[in-house]
């Protein structure tokens, strides 16, 4: 449990309303009896600011096991390290709001590919993190995977190979070049992510088609949001969704 729980609550933000570019669900219909309802996913976020204090970082730290601890070492960057911690005490404020709190590290485990995924079935969780920001998103009955990037420029053609022809042309004929390959790049990353395979699915073969993406057999739902100015943001769900989005302050 959290020690800093009480202060965590007061700075908890309901943000469903901000920072959407497009309606929520996929199914601009409106719902009626005869429909299926939407699931809802939680999205939990922070920014990481500066440092935090030596003796608050130490507090937060040793809410994780000793494994966790270690690999948190390994990281040489300060930011790469709190990234690290934030995304794991977001999955611990995202999990008391489903009311698991105990034992929560032996309810992760590790697929073939390193994708984590919860023992209790029911249940999905996926962490991002890029530049100022940390996500983590959570749902019950469902299967999920989302992506941050901060929008950075950089040579666009080394990733010539990994889009399809349509969207390389889209991207190199936009009068937003950078925002539009983020669009892409993050629509894939949270595909591969749902999935579980990661890298091993064939980025070029991913096409993107009512906001849709099919792989295999199966097909992803995508949502595509601004977390902030100079980010995007998707998430890939199994059905279509509606999400809240819930931000969490570390530092007081």
């Amino acid at each position: 449990m959290l020690v800093r729980n009480k202060k965590f609550n007061i700075l908890s933000k309901n943000l469903n309303q901000a920072y959407i570019e497009q309606p929520t669900t996929n199914n601009q219909q409106p719902t009626t009896s005869n429909q299926q309802p939407t699931a809802v996913i939680d999205i939990f976020f922070t920014s990481i600011k500066n440092p935090l204090k030596e003796n608050l970082y130490e507090e937060y730290l040793y809410l994780l096991p000793k494994d966790l601890r270690e690999r948190n070492a390994r990281f040489m960057r300060w930011k790469d390290r709190h990234a690290h911690l934030f995304g794991k005490l977001l999955l611990i404020e995202a999990l008391k709001k489903y009311n698991i709190e105990n034992n929560i590290w032996d309810l992760i485990v590790y697929s073939k590919h390193k994708r984590p995924y919860f023992t209790l079935d029911e249940y999905d969780f996926n962490i991002s993190h890029s530049g100022d920001y940390v996500l983590c998103a959570i749902g019950k009955n469902i299967k999920l995977g989302i992506d941050v990037e901060e929008n950075r420029e950089r040579n666009f053609d080394d990733f010539q190979n990994l889009m399809t022809t349509a969207q390389w042309e889209e991207i190199h004929s936009s009068k937003t070049p950078i925002k539009t390959f983020y669009k892409y790049w993050t629509i894939k990353e949270s595909v591969i992510k749902a999935d579980g395979r990661g890298f091993y699915i064939p980025l070029e073969e991913l096409e993107v088609e009512n906001n849709t993406v099919q792989v295999d057999d199966k097909r992803w739902f995508i949502n595509n949001f601004a977390l902030a100015e100079g980010y995007s943001t998707a998430l890939a769900t199994n059905k279509e969704v509606s999400f809240k989005m819930h931000e969490l302050d570390f530092y007081i």
